[in-house]
């Protein structure tokens, strides 16, 4: 497999400022890219070698179970990777979650005949769709060049 993401989900403190998100039965969804576990600074621009962290917050969730998923859609090549959890939220909480991946480097000799660490065509411009129950509430772009 050319590409391989990780995700690592995790529940975080509230209290990260993101974007406007779409609101889902009474919930409303925020997301952004970072390239920092610290996630101290947005960012939309990364080098193939970065780690990209999309961190998600929601606000008022309906008590109950939940199901996010992350689209990872490469802007000419497709959907390179879905990534799913599902989460449990009681009365008037907050659920903040991340996902992450990194492009999977060549192996040792194709890197040493082509002289490159990373398959060019996952370079360019990506889009992380990600879905709250099935319906879409936060859409990110972002960019990976060498």
């Amino acid at each position: 497999m050319e590409f391989r993401t990780s995700v690592i989900i995790g529940l975080l403190l509230v209290g990260l400022t993101m974007g406007t998100g779409l609101p889902v039965r009474g919930a409303t969804c925020t997301g952004a890219t970072y390239k920092s576990s610290a996630f101290d600074q947005e960012v939309t621009e990364f080098s193939p070698f970065d780690t990209i962290y999309l961190i998600l917050d929601c606000t008022g969730l309906s008590p109950g179970e939940h199901t996010m998923h992350a689209n990872w859609l490469h802007n000419q090549r497709g959907m390179i990777r879905s990534d799913s959890h599902t989460f449990t939220t009681e009365d008037g909480n907050k659920k903040g979650l991340y996902f992450w991946f990194k492009l999977s480097k060549k192996g040792p000799v194709a890197s040493m005949l082509s002289n490159q660490d990373f398959h060019e065509q996952n370079f360019g411009d990506w889009t992380a769709e990600i879905y709250l129950d099935d319906a879409r509430v936060v859409e990110r772009g972002f960019n990976i060049s060498d």
